[in-house]
């Protein structure tokens, strides 16, 4: 009898049922509400569950038993006087339920436990059950009460399996409800919950993995290595922190006591994939603006894997090997030149796992992602598509080595116990082909001329971030069930940044004129600069929490009640800090209802604190250091390589000491290599960025298959870290205290942009000025309101409601999809900027004169007003699987971005075309051509003026199983089937910095993926 027919007869037969019981029938028949895996922590899950009888009195003393079908440990748990049991802290797998109580028939199954949070129900019967109805022992699925996270949950292999989803982790992620594209200028990235691309945290078996500099995604994970991703949208608990945006918090895969292997073959042609359209300006003769004609996207995949026993029972491997053969290459029309892309590094990683005894584990990943990727550069003539002569040739050394140990251990039923270590690195170094030869100018002609190395800068970006944490789990029956969880983490994240020359100086050959301040006339001479900018910086991010999962009428009603504390300190270059947060607290609060007590509707809501640590980009760019030092010597000759054949050094500089030392301008230091005076770099109130957040929702379980939900989500931006220019601020206070701010020749100081200071836009701040003031030999200390400073507040509000279905795969089909209604309003978008491409989070040009927040409230860049995904699979034969994905989503809206009038804020227009003013004509139309009257702009407010093209997508894929004696497959995918061309991105500054408009406003920059096909072959055992 199936278990849904099983339950109707017995409530037809009056049968009292516990609010936690499977249904039976007749008296004595036991249930039992088990194993609702959730994602407990990081890695592992908990089982826990309930026995009763069916009218409710609760079954002491049975003994539930797991035995995980892949590495054959086991955990055993007794169910208390209430008939509940817990098996916390297992790792995600296949595992043996068995459950015996006295007077009733054993129980056994095979099920998945796994951070997808299925929640399940198994029946008993009675050994001496005679009742007129014939049951059966069953199991049904339930919902997961111990959850306020909004999300999707997705087991990778079996997503890619069945769904035409493209190898990286993104295209994951934006199967979650809530989440679309980010801006192209930031890479492949996914914007959460309207939160900016920046704001993500990206974790891998506990190892936080994100980019620390910008927040830009995160170190590379070989796309095969990854078991599940789950994308925390919100309602995330108080151990996961460091965001304001999403959680993805990924799982690998590990070994069993089988072994398995595969070789998975991935191929993309250029070939079989189109071309987006081209950008001409109408304005300039159809000339090309952006050139896709000649784009070039070929990808080769080679995978192999191998996983299995190296002590039954015991210890388990599992590795992997991608090798990449990756080659792009397209014209840029508005340099002339076209670059060629190589790359043909491999990933590869693997994870141990040892237990040593049942209840203790210990783990270790490792993945190397390191490889560099070369890019040519040729002339290139975009009307003829004609490729000429090379030009240079430049290295992106990319990826490093990535490790974190974790040891679990179980010591009671009620206490278990955590910890990890590990490291994250991350490397993006621009560096020429050549990186000894210095570069070289011959200016001796009358017209410079480079010889030898055409490539003159070396820029070092490397990061690596070193954590430690604990974490404890204790379970304590008093007014309820409670789980009680708490730990600690610390981060030590260290960024080396760094810009030098090739080999560590720039040449440049003169012959001295008649009035050569450097060498006698007709001399040939040669000047040196060294020039070294950055350094070394160190942050240090610390957390502790504690979260109560309290449990209540009868596990009706659960509580999470949480609390989190961060702690976030930034140095400048020479170790000392600038910036130190203090604690900052973060409340995570919510509930869960079962509604009718049947544990298949749930009702939940929650609301969290989240804090985003200060990007090292800010330690960068607010608190390096700079050595530029200038030389001069004869010039006897040019090498073969242009470097020079030094002479004597000029007006007696002779290289013995320091040239600051020796009085001369022949010999000029002008910078010595110490970080600058970070004093009054930042405000002494300064606070984290953090966000709010409120959800309320329900779910509810129809059938054994689907599951439907609702839920809104409200977001609101407390504060965010912006440097702006304080100036304007500095002269009304020294006017007001009748001070002199003026420099040696009478000019003031403070001339509109002399000043940036880190403060949180709209909030009274305590700030050191730059320089002394009124003859002063010390700085001053100026408390300013947010009224002098003139900036309003940062805001940004994110509003929606999500309908979310879920049909799970029966070995038919399977369906899943989601809607999202959205408003993301605001005036700022986050850590980056959509609107000109930058990248320089904490630091972008929204708040560097008050004039520049004139008109920026409006939708955001990430807004998007309806977003629909729809994805499944249908098993056609029992050879061929269908795959479907199909995604649509409504436009982003566009504004002018120019130049302010100085009538509005003189300080602002001396800065340029970073204001939301254009020119605009009777018809309120931007004016993109002609002349007109300087200092005439109007204000353009953002997204005020036009839109992109809807987003419409559908993939489709085919899977054979091939014939043969061993697990082999060929799969077809076809991303983008009707090769749509919605036009996505524009150009939106529309005002030139001389008031005259831009001719190119309003043209395509980004258009939508073209279509492109993927053939797979896989073979294993």
């Amino acid at each position: 009898m199936k278990l849904s027919n099983l339950r109707k007869r017995a409530l037809s037969a009056g049968s009292a049922l516990n609010a936690l019981a499977l249904v039976g029938a007749g008296a004595g028949v036991a249930a039992i509400a088990a194993a609702p895996a959730h994602a407990q922590d990081y890695t592992n899950i908990t089982a826990s569950g309930r026995v009763v009888s069916v009218d409710g009195t609760p079954v002491s003393g049975a003994t539930v038993t797991v035995v995980s079908d892949d590495q054959g440990f086991s955990r055993t748990a007794t169910t208390d006087g209430s008939g509940t049991f817990r098996l916390v802290q297992l790792p995600p797998g296949d595992y043996t339920v068995t459950i015996v109580a006295n007077d009733y028939e054993t129980y056994s199954e095979s099920i998945a436990l796994s951070q997808s949070s299925a929640a399940n129900q198994f029946a008993l019967v009675p050994s001496n059950y005679a009742g007129e109805i014939v049951v059966t022992a069953g199991r049904s699925k339930i919902i997961d009460f111990e959850r306020t996270t909004t999300g999707l949950v997705l087991d990778v292999a079996e997503l890619a399996q069945r769904v035409p989803v493209a190898r990286d982790l993104t295209s994951i992620i934006e199967l979650s409800p809530g989440v679309s594209a980010g801006d192209s200028a930031f890479g492949n990235l996914a914007s959460i919950s309207g939160s900016s691309v920046s704001e993500n945290a990206y974790y891998v078996n506990g190892l936080n993995i994100t980019d620390f500099r910008k927040g830009l995604g995160s170190a590379t994970v070989p796309f095969d290595f990854y078991e599940t991703v789950e994308v925390k949208n919100g309602g995330y608990q108080a151990e996961f922190g460091r965001a304001t945006g999403g959680v993805v918090n990924a799982t690998t895969k590990s070994g069993s006591n089988e072994f398995h292997g595969s070789v998975l073959f991935n191929y993309e042609p250029d070939d079989l994939r189109s071309d987006s359209p081209d950008t001409r300006n109408p304005l300039t003769g159809d000339s090309l603006y952006i050139d896709n004609s000649l784009d070039n996207r070929e990808r080769i995949d080679t995978v192999v894997q191998l996983s299995g026993p190296i002590w039954k029972d015991r210890l388990f491997f599992y590795g992997i090997y991608n090798h990449r053969d990756v080659k792009t290459g397209g014209g840029i029309a508005t340099a002339n030149r076209y670059d060629e892309t190589t790359t043909d590094d491999p990933f590869y990683g693997g994870k141990l796992d040892f237990v040593p005894f049942d209840g203790h584990r210990f783990e270790g990943t490792y993945f190397n992602t390191e490889g560099v990727q070369t890019t040519k550069s040729f002339a290139y003539d975009p009307e003829t598509d004609e490729i000429g002569d090379y030009l240079s040739s430049e290295l992106l050394e990319y990826g490093s080595e990535n490790y974190v140990g974790r040891y679990t251990g179980n010591f009671t039923d009620w206490f278990v116990f955590s910890a990890a270590y590990g490291k994250s690195k991350l490397r993006e170094n621009t560096v020429p082909q050549d990186q000894t030869t210095p570069y070289s100018v011959d200016n001796r002609s009358g017209t410079p001329l480079v010889i030898g190395n055409p490539s003159a800068i070396i820029e070092i970006a490397e990061d690596e971030r070193e954590f430690y944490r604990f974490d404890a789990d204790f379970y304590v029956d008093f007014l309820g069930s409670h789980h009680f969880r708490a730990g600690y983490d610390n981060e030590k994240l260290t960024s080396d940044n760094r810009v030098l020359y090739t080999g560590n100086v720039v040449w440049n050959y003169f012959t001295a004129g008649a009035d050569d301040n450097y060498a006698p006339e007709g001399t040939d001479y040669a000047s040196g600069r060294t020039f070294i900018s950055g350094g070394i910086f160190q942050t240090e991010n610390e957390a502790f929490y504690i979260q109560d999962n309290w449990s209540l009428l009868d596990n009706r009603l659960q509580l999470q009640l949480g609390l989190r504390n961060d702690r976030f300190v930034n140095k400048n270059a020479d170790g000392d800090v600038f910036y130190a947060s203090g604690d900052q607290w973060g409340p995570r609060l919510g509930f869960t209802l079962d509604a009718f007590g049947d544990q298949r509707t749930k009702v939940y809501g929650s609301f969290g604190r989240y804090y985003l640590p200060i990007p090292s980009n800010t330690n960068i760019r607010l608190a390096g250091a700079e050595f530029d030092l200038e030389r001069y010597y004869e010039l006897d000759g040019v090498n073969a390589d242009g470097s020079p054949i030094l002479g004597d050094a000029l007006i007696g500089f002779d290289g013995s000491a320091p040239c600051y030392d020796t009085g001369i301008d022949q010999c000029e230091n002008i910078s010595d290599g110490t970080a600058v005076d970070t004093r009054a770099a930042a405000s002494q109130d300064l606070k984290p960025q953090s966000v709010d957040e409120y959800i309320l929702g329900g779910e509810v379980r129809v059938g054994d298959r689907w599951k439907f939900g609702l839920f809104g989500t409200y977001r609101s931006l407390n504060r965010s870290l912006e440097d702006a220019a304080i100036d304007a601020a500095v002269n009304a206070y020294c006017d007001s205290e009748g001070l002199d701010c003026t420099n040696s020749n009478g000019s003031d100081i403070w001339s509109g942009f002399h000043q940036y200071v880190l403060i949180n836009p709209g909030d009274p701040q305590t700030i050191t000025l730059s320089d002394p003031v009124n003859g002063e030999s010390e700085l001053r200390t100026v408390s300013f309101s947010a009224e002098d400073l003139g900036y309003p507040a940062a805001k940004r509000t994110y509003k929606a409601i999500t309908a979310t279905f879920d049909r799970e795969f029966d070995g038919v089909w399977s369906l899943s999809g989601s809607y999202t209604y959205s408003q993301t309003k605001g005036n700022i978008e986050g850590g980056v900027k959509s609107d000109n491409g930058q990248d320089d989070s904490g630091i972008t040009t929204d708040f560097d004169q008050p004039g520049f927040t004139y008109g920026a409230y409006g939708y955001l860049p990430n807004h998007r007003a309806h977003n629909f995904k729809i994805f499944g699979a249908y098993q056609a034969t029992d050879w061929l699987l269908l795959g479907a994905n199909a995604k649509v989503s409504s436009p982003r809206k566009f504004g002018c971005i120019g130049r302010i009038p100085s009538s509005v804020d003189a300080y602002a227009t001396l800065y340029g075309g970073y204001a939301w003013y254009c020119n605009v004509d009777d018809n309120g139309d931007i004016i993109t051509s002609g002349s007109v009257p300087s200092g005439t702009t109007t204000l353009t407010p953002r997204g005020s003026r036009f839109e992109s093209d809807w987003l419409t997508q559908l993939d489709v894929s085919a899977v054979v199983s091939l014939p043969t004696d061993f697990d082999a497959k060929l799969r077809l995918d076809v991303f983008n089937v009707f090769n749509s061309k919605a036009e996505l991105d524009f150009e939106e500054r529309g005002t030139l910095s001389n008031y005259q408009p831009r001719n190119t406003y309003g043209l395509t920059t980004g258009y939508q993926t073209p279509r492109y096909v993927r053939v797979q072959l896989q073979v294993g055992f």
